[in-house]
């Protein structure tokens, strides 16, 4: 009878522990791909008609898990990877700061194939920190309130800061990173790279402030290389949700007196709009600029528009449509895999082009 009461009482405390601690780990991903036509190349005026993928947002597929801790804690991880639809390709170079493929870095832009995210943290009512491979704090933490474009952040966005050089900055490899829970209408993050592995050093953060429709979100980190040059940023973005018309606006200034390599000493400013026309259709316009400050100044100009409509929770059909008026510094009027590079470069300096895309989003 003892016997059998201690029994019971261990498999009790047993299922007790199995209970505290359990754990999920969910496959997820996006894709993203569109049909396109760009008014020219830069290697000819010829017009470009192709299968275009990332055009609004970067096709991925990953794994994330959590197990749960007790006491409010819990530990997670999370190994993201890029995806090329067209072709099922998941290569791609791990850009990290100053190190990065300008630079000749060998040791950031090999391929890696979890190279969108490759980290392991904790969390718990103090925030949450991740170390490894992550998102930097910096950037991340403005894509809600620098771009209006309701299809993705990467034709806007992704362009003009890829035009600064500021793409080399969206994840750094060898992080520590921080995320405050909510104060009252303030949360912060910041995050630090000590620069093993011949990468360079990183550090930055943002703040932002979050009170009712109003959104202020304002972000530096500097790099530094390992000849001890660096560059550094700020970065300043908000929007204004009136109720099915949201205004977002923002600017940056890109301070690279050591000619960091990769990187332009340029500033943005940027205004945008998105309007929810039915529960299923939103429409956006952004006007984006970019001063570059090498020689005689010149500033280059995008304007995007966009029309997302939404066939699902999880699927979406949408119109892209980006046209710039370049000068020294050119962007390109669509982004998209193997668009900035070869005979397929759609950067077209000191010269107006455009690109239109009709695709077709779907998350798992």
């Amino acid at each position: 009878m003892i016997f059998r009461h201690l029994l019971v009482g261990t498999l009790g405390i047993s299922a007790a522990a199995v209970a505290q601690a359990q754990s999920t780990v969910t496959l997820y991903g996006l894709l993203d791909v569109a049909p396109a036509v760009f008014s020219r190349t830069n290697a000819a005026d010829d017009r470009m008609v192709k299968l275009n993928s990332d055009t609004g947002s970067s096709s991925r597929f990953g794994l994330r898990g959590t197990e749960d801790l007790g006491g409010g804690l819990s530990a997670f991880f999370n190994l993201e990877s890029p995806i090329d639809p067209k072709n099922g390709t998941a290569a791609g170079g791990a850009s990290s700061g100053s190190c990065n493929a300008a630079a000749g870095c060998a040791a950031a832009t090999g391929a890696a194939f979890w190279r969108r995210n490759s980290y392991v943290g904790l969390k718990g009512s103090f925030g949450e920190i991740t170390l490894g491979r992550n998102y930097t704090a910096a950037i991340i933490k403005q894509a809600g309130t620098l771009s209006a474009t309701p299809s993705g952040i990467n034709t806007g966005m992704g362009l003009t800061l890829l035009s600064q050089g500021l793409s080399n900055d969206f994840w750094n490899s060898n992080q520590i990173r921080y995320d405050s829970p909510r104060l009252g209408p303030i949360d912060f993050a910041v995050h630090v790279a000590a620069g093993e592995g011949g990468l360079g050093k990183s550090y930055g953060g943002n703040m932002r402030f979050l009170q009712g429709p109003v959104v202020v979100s304002l972000s530096a980190q500097k790099d530094e290389n390992l000849a001890s040059k660096s560059v550094t940023w700020t970065m300043i973005s908000g929007s204004y949700d009136f109720g099915g018309f949201k205004l977002h606006a923002g600017a940056n200034k890109v301070d690279n007196s050591d000619a960091v390599v990769g990187f332009v000493n340029s500033n943005l400013w940027t205004v945008g709009a998105s309007f929810k026309a039915t529960d299923l259709l939103t429409v956006a316009a952004q006007y984006w600029t970019v001063k570059e400050k090498v020689g005689v100044s010149t500033s280059s100009k995008l304007l995007v528009l966009n029309a997302d409509y939404a066939l699902s929770k999880r699927s979406a059909l949408y119109v892209l449509f980006g046209n710039v008026d370049n000068k020294d510094l050119g962007i390109a009027p669509l982004w998209g895999n193997q668009n900035f590079s070869g005979a397929g470069n759609v950067i077209v300096a000191n010269d107006k082009s455009n690109g239109l895309a009709m695709g077709i989003r779907h998350t798992f």
